[in-house]
């Protein structure tokens, strides 16, 4: 049963027949699953569709990511010779994710209309990706696991192909880029940040074609050629413009109107003008979750908890939640998220910790200098774990990286890069003065100047010196599977993830437990139908991505917080054009 919310001029107007605008569907948020579901709802017969974004930049989240999706049994990875079938992805789904944290059916939607997404996409659209055959699945050890080619990227995009446009997208995180600045694809940068044999000759060459790209180059200092998240934006957004699709920006969702059990448009904000419009089909809430609003932090997600460690968009404040909630909208997992450990240096962007804790002669401890867990393992699997062993008496948070003078010259290391490319001379003062970053001559000096306790912290690196000679992790088995030597150092033997920590100068970098997003959100069914208390659906009100719960909650590959917006924003379209399903449809056991 829809409820009803506290009515406005503007709402009465709309229920008199006085909309300001008129349109098939109304989509609310600029990520991968908003423009997805525009160009998927015009392709299937919805002709008049909007775009609606609140900040000043479109693309959300999802352009300033990584911008890879997890699709087992993709078209690309069976054209590059990979192995898979539907029965292995989902028996290693069964054996990672709990059978209570998914609804019915979500997991078998997903896989099997992934692959058909990205082939709609693929056929129609400008957007083109790449398998990533080197990428294992996050829990390589499980049944159903794969090396490699569940994981794909978008390919790189020329940024002037949105024409003016350009200036308005979201772009991505500078820390996935070269000197923050040069785009580089995933594999790229794993070659970058971890110096694998032929770095030097990939960073000149892709230095070379940066500097050389006239007559752009005296246009601007962005670099034209796009990658991650901002190309897989850019490519979806291009596709828009072939259409004629619009997209306003500095529009924010106020409320949704609803009548005779239904949901008929929206009451929004464009340029501080107060506009009704009307939805013939459906509104689709594609608009994040609410990792930047600090109150709703604190009261759905475990403490400690702040919106400052988020590498979410500063727009992503919970709105599209609150406005579906307030007509009777049911909501699920409101305590979970896509947590990454984030170094967030004064002033700037929180930066991923991702590869670094993988890399050969580190380790993460926290005030009581002890380790919190596999440093190496996938970066969801690392904070739920310091966030189950955190307490008042035992904080897992703050933690810190601590490393030597040979991991600082051999490894980017998050804000840090390189000690050849970025010196400790040339870093901001304010990194030292915050105690964000610490450096001392002996392990002694830097447990005293971080606030480390001394005994644990020798104690804890003598260890991590026997383990580097041994090969064995014998506390939390670093470096044992094939995930966590992904990002190793394979020059280092007999264990890639371990090295020894014992070269001065010592460095610690605070640490902090944070997110990419939110996770929890409007329960949605394998349609993206929004479900009321009563758990039936909302008609006309669909939601996806970060908007809704879930549905890779344990986040099982590289881009499982992309994938399903974009694979049910495709389920969406489809059901509210009644289009029917595609007529190759993939067998149970095998791909085709």
């Amino acid at each position: 049963m829809i409820a009803t919310s506290t009515a406005s001029a503007t709402d009465a107007e709309a229920a008199a027949g006085r909309w300001d605008q008129e349109l098939d569907v109304l989509v609310v948020g600029s990520g991968n699953g908003g423009l997805t579901a525009a160009l998927c709802c015009h392709d299937m017969g919805a002709q008049q569709v909007l775009v609606i974004e609140k900040g000043e930049r479109f693309g959300g989240t999802s352009a300033r990511s990584g911008g890879g999706i997890w699709i087992p049994c993709n078209d690309h990875a069976l054209a590059a010779g990979a192995a898979d079938s539907l029965a292995e992805a989902r028996a290693y789904l069964d054996a990672v994710i709990p059978r209570e944290a998914v609804a019915p059916g979500m997991l078998d939607a997903y896989l099997q209309s992934g692959p058909e997404m990205l082939r709609f996409l693929t056929e129609r659209t400008r957007v083109r990706y790449r398998s990533l055959g080197m990428y294992p699945d996050y829990f390589s050890d499980a049944p159903g696991a794969k090396t490699g080619h569940r994981a794909l990227e978008p390919e790189p995009f020329l940024l002037d192909e949105l024409g003016d446009e350009w200036r308005e997208l979201m772009p991505t995180h500078p820390g996935m880029s070269m000197q923050g600045v040069i785009g580089i694809t995933m594999a790229e940068a794993h070659a970058f940040m971890a110096g694998l044999p032929g770095w030097k000759r990939m960073a000149a060459r892709l230095l070379a074609t940066y500097l050389t790209d006239f007559p752009w180059r005296f246009g601007t200092r962005t670099d034209r050629r796009l990658t991650c998240g901002s190309a897989g934006v850019a490519r979806l957004r291009a596709s828009m413009r072939d259409r004629n699709l619009p997209l306003w920006l500095r529009t924010r969702l106020v409320r949704l109107i609803a009548a005779d059990g239904r949901v008929e448009g929206a009451i929004v904000e464009r340029d501080g003008k107060t506009l009704a419009i009307r939805a013939r089909k459906a509104v689709i809430l594609a608009a994040g979750g609410f990792a930047k609003n600090q109150a709703m932090r604190e009261q759905y997600l475990p403490a400690p908890t702040s919106s400052a460690w988020s590498a979410a968009v500063d727009t992503d404040t919970g709105d599209a939640i609150r406005a579906a909630g307030e007509i009777g909208a049911r909501l699920r997992r409101m305590d979970s998220a896509w947590w990454v450990p984030t170094f967030v240096p004064p002033g700037e962007l929180p930066h991923l910790a991702v590869v670094e804790r993988s890399l050969p002669g580190s380790c993460v401890v926290n005030r009581r200098g002890q380790r919190l867990a596999n440093e190496a393992q996938n970066y969801m699997s690392f904070v739920l774990a310091a966030q189950a062993r955190h307490s008042a008496g035992d904080p897992s948070s703050p933690a810190y990286l601590v490393f030597d003078a040979r991991f600082r010259r051999q490894y980017v290391n998050g804000p840090l890069l390189r000690r050849g490319l970025r010196p400790d001379c040339v870093l901001p003062r304010a990194y030292f003065s915050s105690k964000f970053l610490v450096k001392a001559r002996t392990l002694d000096a830097l447990a005293a100047g971080a606030g480390i306790d001394r005994d644990g912290l020798l104690a804890t690196v003598a260890r991590m010196n026997e383990y580097a000679g041994t090969g064995k992790d014998l506390e939390f088995r670093r470096g044992d599977t094939t995930y966590d030597r992904h990002y190793g150092d394979p020059r280092v033997q007999p264990n890639p993830c371990l090295g020894r920590i014992d070269e001065p100068p010592f460095y610690a970098m605070r640490m902090e437990l944070g997110d990419v997003g939110t996770s929890g959100g409007l329960d949605t069914d394998h349609d993206a139908r929004v479900r009321d208390g009563d758990g039936h659906p909302i008609p006309g009100l669909y939601a996806i991505g970060n908007t809704a719960t879930g549905v890779l909650v344990t986040y099982p590959g590289p881009g499982s917080s992309i994938g399903p917006p974009m694979t049910f924003a495709y389920r969406a379209a489809r059901h509210i054009c009644t289009a029917p399903p595609p007529a190759r449809q993939i067998e149970q056991e095998h791909c085709p």
